[in-house]
């Protein structure tokens, strides 16, 4: 009999941290992963090009767009647009996992088929391979650039579903070991700027500045357009208040393994 009792603690010693390492999962799974961030309200960097002086020219970020109904935010100047929160880390936009975000900055061509005629003027004046093209000039250390394409950032058709040709949430301007130049399609594209905690500093101003400039195919500037290129400067500051990072699945469960061992032990 006092055998049988001996057996009966050896297995039951067991219940509690197990019981604590099934919580652990739970709690996991419970978990719901965010939506994918918002690009509202814009603020909408237009390119545009003056055919008689033959430069570029972007609104400045300090500069709202002019638009003739304005009730959804666009335009609208943000220094300041700061979230936080828990992706599923196998959707592209967990790339912004632990880290300060915006991507509400975007460039733009304007309404209508401004695109369309900003491109047709560009290749008129410099040929059928000329573009425009942006290049990360210098950046704050720590800040991070992803292409977002469309409302979620993945699909130029404003759904969730994610194009592999869209590039959704892949680094640009030298993010990611990308090129510090990056083609414009003339489209609504937006960047998605990210600083992760580890770099962040309770309400530190980062920046970027960017040339937008006429290009070949290869990204190198046209002798003809020299002197067409213009600088535009991107502001954004970090929160007042840092959170901490929620430490990952994988410690927890490290964590309780070890409360388990060191249960049995003093058990044994």
């Amino acid at each position: 009999m006092f055998r049988d009792e001996t057996r009966k603690l050896h297995r039951n010693r067991w219940i509690v941290p197990l019981a604590f390492l099934a919580l652990l999962g739970h709690s996991d799974a419970a978990g719901a992963a965010a939506m994918p961030p918002s690009w509202m309200p814009m603020t909408m960097l237009v390119v545009s090009y003056d055919t008689s002086l033959q430069r570029l020219d972007v609104q400045d970020q300090a500069a709202p767009v002019t638009l003739a109904v304005n009730t959804n935010g666009m335009g609208m100047p943000d220094a300041s647009a700061t979230t936080f929160a828990d992706f599923d880390p196998a959707e592209p936009w967990s790339v912004l996992q632990n880290s300060a975000f915006s991507r509400r900055l975007g460039w733009w061509a304007g309404t209508g088929s401004a695109s369309i005629a900003l491109e047709g003027s560009i290749e008129d004046a410099f040929g059928p391979d000329a573009s425009i093209w942006i290049e990360s000039i210098s950046i704050s250390p720590g800040l991070e650039s992803y292409l977002a394409i469309g409302a979620y950032g993945v699909n130029a058709n404003n759904t969730m579903v994610v194009d592999p040709n869209a590039n959704g949430y892949t680094g640009i301007f030298g993010t990611a070991g990308s090129s510090t130049r990056w083609q414009w399609d003339y489209q609504m594209d937006h960047n998605a700027y990210a600083v992760p905690v580890a770099h962040l500093l309770p309400n530190q101003s980062y920046s970027a500045m960017y040339r937008v400039y006429i290009g070949d195919a290869a990204g190198d500037e046209i002798a003809a357009a020299i002197g067409a290129s213009t600088i535009e400067t991107w502001t954004w500051v970090a929160p007042a208040s840092i959170p901490v990072p929620e430490p990952a699945t994988a410690g927890l469960a490290l964590a309780g393994l070890g409360a388990l061992l060191a249960f049995g032990r003093r058990r044994a």
